[in-house]
Order: structure tokens, then sequence, then C-alpha cells
């Protein structure tokens, strides 16, 4: 199983449209994002050290990190709640979603939304951190966009995006053991 996640062109094409239109964006983070989704399988783990009881299993009712599963029930379950707030899904990007005043590209956990005003994507925002609704989602705004998928962009005084990459690249440097390597 999979979850799709958003093209680098549908990325690109929209940060290219956000400084010729002018339009705002920001960054959500969904926090403990795979226990939002629901299993559609049933799923049995041991239970912790310390509560362990002879012949005993537990059945989990929500995704959690690490199951095949888990990616793909959480972006069911965003898909689900960007549909409820008007959202509509593009047919050629699954993780674009498209409404009448905002716009969502999702990377597994990570969205980002622009709009030509700021409040209209607060509203959403709000709408689906909402604590009276049972599709209810914890998140983190990030309104400086610092490291979407390992890219930090920033947007400058003339309306342009700077996008920057060495927060992806130090960390490939230090998992590949080079981080004591000659720069040259």
């Amino acid at each position: 199983m999979y979850a799709p996640v958003v093209s680098w062109n549908t990325v690109r094409s929209l940060l290219a449209l956000a400084v010729h239109l002018g339009l705002a964006f920001c960054q959500v983070d969904y926090t403990s994002v795979f226990v939002h989704a629901d299993l559609n399988d049933e799923v049995y783990v041991e239970m912790p050290q310390g509560f362990r009881q002879e012949g005993k299993l537990l059945r989990l009712k929500k995704s959690l990190y690490g199951l095949h599963q888990s990616p793909l029930n959480f972006f069911k379950c965003l898909q689900d709640a960007l549909v409820s707030q008007g959202f509509k899904q593009s047919e050629s990007d699954p993780c674009l979603f498209i409404s009448k005043k905002v716009i969502c590209v999702c990377y597994v956990d990570d969205c980002l939304f622009f709009a030509q005003d700021h409040k209209d994507i607060d509203k959403v925002i709000a709408s689906l951190q909402d604590e009276n609704k049972p599709d209810r989602l914890l998140l983190s705004v990030r309104d400086d966009v610092a490291g979407f998928l390992g890219i930090l962009m920033t947007k400058k005084d003339d309306g342009m995006i700077k996008l920057i990459q060495t927060g992806l690249i130090d960390r490939i440097i230090r998992m590949m053991g080079l981080d004591a390597s000659n720069a040259v």
C-alpha cells in the first residue's frame, strides 16, 4: 500500500503562481499524524513492557507509525477532511486540492496552503482544528514555510521566493558519514 505524494512539478507551479499573483502561503505539519486515521484491517500488537499479560494482545483502532497502511489511511483521512471543507481533488495530481479561495498540496503529513488572502487559509486551518468536529486534526502552522520536505522557502521583499536545500544536503552528508570530509 502507498500514499500518493504531490508531484514536484505541482509544487514548483504553485510557487511560480504564488510569486506571479502575490499569493500568501503557509506550511502545515500534522502532529501524531497516523493516529488520526482509522484502520481498515484488524491489526494486533503485543502489549508494551510493563503491561504484558500472558496470552493477551491489543487490537489497534488507529494507525501507527511503521504500519504499511498508515500513510494511505492518513491520506484518506486528510482527503475526507479537505473535501468536507469544500475542496475538490485534482484529477491530474491527487495531492492537489482546490477550493474557491484556497489551494492545498499534500506530501503525507506536510501541506502547503496558498490563497490571495492569508485570512482564508486561517479559516481552513481553524476548521480543520475545530474541537467540535469528529474528524478534527492536530496540526502545527509554520508561516515561514521553514522546511517543506527539507527545503527552506523564504519570501523576499520583492515577492520572489528563495529555495534553499542545505538542510536536506547536510542530512544526506551526515547519513553517509561524510560530515568530517573536506568540502573541496
